[in-house]
């Protein structure tokens, strides 16, 4: 009795001593619960160069430190260098530490004696780099920094991919570090896109800040492989009996010196005695023993890796630059809606985010979008942004064809709509010639003003997805000087006040000045100047791109109240002229050729469209 008893005692506490030992075992060796991390520092001769007022090393090497700090309990640290011994060799590469020696203990020590000397075989480094993994199964990732491309006429878009079918849990993750990174080291993006991971630039310190605390927070946010079931720390793991078994769960052994308790608790039992009630309840006479796993609660929330990208239109190209994407939270309380957590300049931004919903904004020049995502605890996520992205190109010219110089001319550009005031919200103001204005596609209404009087000239335009849409618009009007003079031909007399306006008595244009120059719109007008407490007028006509000057000669003598009278305020019958001199007439305001087919009048004012150009996305 006593035998069969202590023999089914003996076979429920040595698979629990087994196991004890081997959870200490495994906690000496790795206390962080991510796979390793291996970090490539580029330590090649461009390293040495200042960006802004530290060496690149410098900054690299202070931001690593802040780094490692961070999340060594969470992440497994190795290092690999390159470039630091050699002033020209191809095969400067170096394991300094592999994963689990890179510590904050560790890292003044591997990290502070490095130099930048030589080349950057920035290939070399990854295979090494990728030697620290745990093979085909195992999880690597690895943290590239570099501040020049490979310089040993390595492929290293091939390298990558190699290495990644070699190991499939691999992922090369690369901060480009330089001032034009986005330029100069676009070549190694392959890098990070070949293996899943991300490809990040830094300009300067900041930056490098940032974007390396959301490279670590993205590996740290990685959930565990599934079918783990983590113990509670301390807490005792019961062995299954032979042949029970928990499907899928993987039993994480408590701390060594629980491990250590229960491995004493075996020992302390002497023959004849028993210990089951310290170690595991003894099964009942006639029943199966079965597993108990001790599995802890749900883990906290913890970021996620969210990526963004951007599409012209739903079968356009991606774009590769000029994206700048914003994310806000969509908080319950006014308090919290609307905040902004993060912004990106890069083409495929990865954030980290902790599970909730988000309203994240993609913007590429005025073109933008607006999405509401939701991040799921555990859950990677990629959101794709169609935009559907038009460009606009503005030119103007006189109705002859001849062009006008950029600073004479104003563009505003308003969406089509009007409120119930007939009010339209304006989309840029002041819009530049010549150069592609990104929009999302749509029509939209353009005022474009010559000079500073009435040459304006308004006219709608549609803006097609994909495609680079030109706009020529065409003025009839010149510039025309004024001058108040004593005798025809005199000097220009000074302060005098002027007064332009139409045929029919709509004020234009008041200024002050000796010699006043103004851009009108083709038609017929009259001016008044005022000095001395006397009014002088006279009568002009402009026609298109013929720039004049006005005399108006004091020794004519003063304009009499009735002539000014009649000047200002016309009879309503008299019409004369009012066609040519109003700025909404056929010459000065209508638009034409909406239709590219129609053939417009050479002469008059309106707007050309070419909107058949396709709209390429690396346009400034």
């Amino acid at each position: 009795m006593w035998g069969t008893r202590c023999a089914k005692l003996e076979a429920v506490l040595l698979p629990l001593a087994c196991i004890a030992a081997t959870g200490a075992a495994t906690a000496q060796q790795a206390a962080p619960t991510q796979g390793a991390t291996v970090l490539v520092f580029d330590a090649s001769r461009g390293m040495g160069s200042k960006l802004g007022d530290a060496a690149k090393i410098a900054t690299v090497r202070s931001e690593l430190a802040h780094g490692i700090a961070a999340y060594q309990h969470r992440l497994s640290f190795g290092l690999v260098a390159f470039g630091h011994r050699k002033a020209s060799n191809c095969a400067d590469t170096e394991i300094l530490a592999k994963p689990g020696q890179l510590t904050v203990e560790t890292q003044e020590k591997l990290i502070g004696g490095i130099k930048p000397k030589g080349e950057a075989p920035i290939g070399a480094a990854l295979t090494e780099a990728a030697r620290l993994g745990g093979g085909q199964g195992g999880r690597l990732d690895v943290i590239l920094i570099a501040g020049s491309a490979d310089s040993c006429k390595v492929d290293v878009c091939g390298t990558a991919e190699l290495l990644k079918q070699k190991m499939r849990g691999l992922r090369i993750h690369v901060i480009a570090f330089d001032e034009n990174a986005q330029k100069t080291l676009a070549s190694i993006s392959c890098i990070a896109k070949k293996t899943g991971g991300q490809f990040l630039t830094a300009a300067n310190g900041a930056e490098l800040k940032q974007r390396l605390a959301l490279t670590l927070a993205t590996i740290s946010a990685l959930p565990l492989p599934s079918g783990i079931a983590v113990a509670p720390q301390g807490a005792p793991v019961v062995a299954p009996s032979s042949g029970a078994t928990m499907p899928g769960a993987l039993l994480i052994p408590p701390s060594p010196q629980a491990a250590a308790t229960q491995s004493e608790a075996v020992k302390s039992t002497t023959p004849g005695q028993t210990n089951i009630r310290k170690s595991a309840p003894r099964a009942v006479e006639g029943q199966t023993e079965t597993s108990v796993a001790r599995v802890a609660p749900a883990p906290p929330a913890r970021p996620v890796p969210v990526t963004f990208k951007a599409l012209i239109t739903e079968s356009g190209p991606e774009l590769t630059s000029g994206l700048v994407w914003s994310v806000f939270t969509t908080g319950t309380s006014a308090s919290l809606s609307g905040t902004l957590v993060s912004t990106h300049r890069e083409a495929m931004p990865t954030a980290a985010l902790l599970p909730g919903e988000y309203l994240v904004n993609a913007a590429y020049g005025l073109s933008n979008l607006t999405k509401k995502i939701k991040v799921e605890n555990g859950k990677s996520l990629e959101e794709t942004f169609v935009l559907n992205t038009g460009g606009l190109k503005l030119a103007a010219t006189l109705a002859d064809g001849k062009p006008l110089p950029a600073g004479s001319v104003r563009f505003d550009i308003l969406f089509d709509e009007e409120d119930q005031f007939g009010h339209r919200q304006e989309v840029l103001g002041n819009a530049k010639l010549g150069i592609v204005i990104r929009l999302n596609a749509g029509a939209y209404h353009i005022v474009s003003t010559y000079g500073d009087a009435n040459a304006v000239v308004r006219a709608d335009v549609t803006v097609e997805p994909g495609k680079l849409t030109e706009a020529t618009i065409k003025h009839a009007a010149a510039p025309v000087t004024f001058r108040l003079v004593q005798n025809p031909g005199g000097e220009a007399i000074a302060d005098t006040q002027w007064s332009v306006l139409t045929s029919r008595g709509d004020l234009v244009k008041e200024s002050a000045g000796a010699i006043p120059t103004h851009v009108l719109a083709a038609g017929d007008y009259a001016v008044v100047a005022r000095n001395g407490g006397s009014s002088y007028t006279s009568r002009f006509p402009v026609s298109t791109g013929e720039a004049k000057q006005v005399e108006v000669v004091m020794e004519y003598g003063p304009t009499s109240p009735e002539a000014l009278q009649a000047i200002m305020d016309p009879p309503t019958e008299s019409e004369v002229g009012d066609a040519l001199a109003s700025p909404t007439g056929s010459e000065t305001g209508a638009a034409f050729a909406s239709d590219p087919s129609a053939t417009p009048n050479p002469g008059a004012a309106g707007i050309l469209l070419n909107p058949g150009i396709l709209l390429r996305p690396q346009l400034p």
